[in-house]
């Protein structure tokens, strides 16, 4: 089995190479991709960069290349759901754009056409990270993640979200694009969110305070499912 890691954050990505064995590196489009193994496993470990196309970008690459059986990406978002504090993990049990607007040609608000509205996370993945987050002490939520090009920094900007997605959790800059193009490779994928801000107006200095705790919880939750696939 294959994993492919996509870290939005340098801070991710360092703690996971830091773990990994017969590295070797290729580059493809000014990124750069590792490949080695941890504890065992297979993995593949790159940095995407922020946004939705960036996303994309990384995503079709690692899949054509690397071939993956999971890909999983990690990095922040801004809470947006009911109850969520900084420092909350949230999984996708699917992930959305709150960015597109097709509804003169009869589609659903964030729905792209000839796409589903939202595109589904694979259900066993989820359910293995959060039993691994919950052996290092880490609680997770699971439900909806939603994406746009836009920092979300307002009450205002939140309640928009909220209005096309009443159950969404989190907002952010690229799960959904992981999530239309890993559902087109038939790939089965996550996206893991710790939450470095609550999207509303102290939303920038919340993110700046805690974005790199977050980046330190996602590679410890990835650690731990790792080691849970190598003892399984």
């Amino acid at each position: 089995m294959t994993i492919g890691v996509i870290c939005a954050m340098e801070e991710e990505l360092r703690a996971l190479l830091a773990k990994l064995d017969d590295e070797t590196e290729i580059s493809v489009a000014n990124q750069h991709y590792f490949k080695g193994t941890i504890e065992g496993v297979s993995v593949v470990l790159v940095e995407s960069g922020i946004g939705k196309v960036q996303m994309g970008m990384t995503t079709a690459i690692m899949l054509e290349k690397f071939a993956p059986d999971v890909v999983i990406n990690t990095g922040s978002a801004g809470g947006i759901g009911q109850g969520l504090q900084v420092g909350d993990v949230v999984l996708s049990s699917a992930v959305a754009y709150h960015d597109a607007d097709a509804t003169a040609f009869g589609y659903e608000m964030g729905q792209l056409p000839q796409q589903p509205q939202k595109f589904t996370a694979d259900a066993q993945v989820v359910a293995d990270i959060a039993r691994a987050a919950e052996s290092v002490g880490l609680n997770t939520k699971t439900g909806l993640i939603v994406s746009g090009d836009q920092f979300i920094a307002s009450d205002e900007a939140k309640k928009r979200i909220l209005g096309i997605y009443p159950e969404a959790l989190a907002a952010e800059m690229e799960g959904a694009a992981i999530g239309q193009v890993a559902t087109q490779f038939n790939t089965p994928f996550v996206v893991i969110r710790a939450m470095s801000d609550t999207a509303d107006g102290n939303a920038g200095q919340s993110f700046d305070e805690f974005i790199v705790d977050a980046g330190k919880r996602s590679a410890q939750m990835l650690l731990a499912y790792i080691h849970q696939l190598k003892e399984a």
